[in-house]
Parts: structure tokens; sequence; C-alpha cells
């Protein structure tokens, strides 16, 4: 497959994904497997993103093992809110003599 097909193949993927994740957005209804799914939509588009339009696909195998990791952060940052997401509002809340 030539580079400029695997390219725009890529694209249509990821324009695919976020068409998928604004009809979650608008019409499921909130709930763990909806979480879920957003968190795997963002680590597969973060992965095509890193490899195929970033070019990490070839970088050197630390360079492009940190970025992975790095794209993986998002999509863990998402599960976690989802399990914790009280105890993250507790932690980040201003105290009331600072809002008085």
């Amino acid at each position: 497959m030539t580079n400029r097909k695997r390219l725009d193949l890529s694209w249509l993927f990821l324009m695919v994904l976020t068409l998928s994740g604004a009809l979650m957005g608008e019409y499921a209804h909130p709930g763990f497997w909806v979480t879920l799914s957003v968190a795997v939509i963002t680590a597969v588009k973060g992965r095509l993103i890193i490899d195929e339009f970033m070019e990490l696909g070839d970088a050197s195998p630390a360079i492009r093992r940190t970025v992975r990791i790095f794209g993986l952060l998002v999509p863990s940052l998402i599960l976690l809110t989802w399990f914790f997401g009280p105890q993250l509002a507790r932690w980040t809340q201003l105290p009331d003599s600072i809002l008085k």
C-alpha cells in the first residue's frame, strides 16, 4: 500500500471514530460502557496520530515507546475519572474560606 493511500485510510478512520464519538456524546446515556468506549476511541485515535501523522512508527524504539505511553495517559485519566470522580472533585475543590 502506498504511503498516500495509507494516510488517506488513516484519516478516513479518524473521521469515522470522531463521528462515532460525537454521536455517542449526543445520544448515549452516561455509563461505564460509554466511558470505556470513549477511552478506547481516544487511545486508538492517539495511536493513529502518533504512528501515521507524527510518523513515529519508524522512530527509534525509545522515542516511539515514550510517546505511545504518553498517548495512553488521556484514556487512562478518562477511566480514572469515571472510577474516582467524586474523590477527584473533593481533592480539587476550593476551600469555603477562599470562596467567601
